[in-house]
């Protein structure tokens, strides 16, 4: 029983490793394979030449190497704006939540768990009819405020349960200390909340770095279109340079990875801590 055991968990893991890294070892493979060899009635796994030519496309400063790093920086900038005022607003309407009492309160925390089920394509033809006659269509910024309306609602459910689990007596002694409200937010909700929101803030940043839907409508110029945008527009109805989208993939891979490596602790830490109370 006991092997049998460990050779279930083995598999599993060897299961797990498939259906995850699997797909970034074969993007790599694609983005190194030439055309040819790609469309080769007997083609291997693993090609029997490696180019660099697509990433030295994306690099060569060319037309679509220059658009794919616009893009790049279109998405970066994004996601800065998303997160500067995405998570003050969070924080500060998940303490009123969290802490304070106050008429209609559980309502408001309802209503925030119903839009978390409503899909994106309800409300984007009316955002773009706002947006068009607002004149906020392809503004970097404006788009962030819609990234950051649709991250709300999960943000300020998983900090206010948290801000709910710290003990009453800690901001009452401040506040006998002669410090307000606003210094006791500052100096003792926040610190004590680090690791949640810094996995709130790497949700927000890997979620605004793979957005498509939502800039696919309201962010169509050039100056404005993030990254993804600018990679499917590598397929075009004559052709698919599969090469090139992966080799573009791989690239665009690398900041969300460094992100999600550097602050993997806090995004399991930071999750199950906002979610232990209701």
């Amino acid at each position: 029983m006991k092997y049998f055991r460990k050779g279930g968990y083995i598999l599993a893991l060897v299961l797990f490793l498939i259906f995850t890294v699997g797909p970034f070892i074969w993007t790599f493979i694609l983005s190194v394979t030439p055309d040819y060899s790609m469309f080769s009635p007997d083609s291997n796994l693993l090609p029997d030449k490696i180019i660099w030519d697509n990433y030295r496309e994306l690099f060569s400063g060319g037309q679509r190497g220059a658009r794919f790093f616009t893009g790049m920086f279109n998405s970066l900038r994004a996601a800065a704006i998303t997160l500067v005022i995405g998570i003050p607003v969070a924080l500060m309407s998940a303490y009123a939540l969290g802490r304070m009492q106050f008429r209609g309160r559980k309502a408001i925390k309802n209503i925030l768990l119903i839009t978390m089920v409503i899909p994106v394509m309800a409300t984007i033809i009316p955002l773009y009819r706002m947006f068009a006659d607002a004149r906020l269509l392809d503004n970097i910024f404006w788009l962030s405020v819609v990234y950051v309306s649709s991250y709300l609602p999960l943000a300020v459910w998983l900090i206010s349960n948290y801000f709910a689990t710290i003990p009453k007596e800690l901001e009452e002694a401040a506040l006998i200390d002669g410090c307000g409200r606003t210094a006791t937010f500052f100096r003792i909700m926040i610190p004590l909340s680090a690791p949640i929101i810094l996995s709130i803030s790497l949700i927000m940043f890997l979620n605004t770095w793979s957005q498509f839907q939502i800039p696919l409508i309201l962010a169509s110029s050039m100056e404005t279109k993030p990254m993804a945008i600018v990679v499917s527009e590598f397929v075009t109805k004559d052709t698919i340079q599969y090469g090139l989208v992966a080799a573009a993939g791989m690239i665009a891979l690398i900041p969300p990875a460094l992100a999600a490596l550097v602050f993997r602790k806090y995004l399991v830490s930071g999750m199950m801590k906002g979610s232990v109370k209701g």
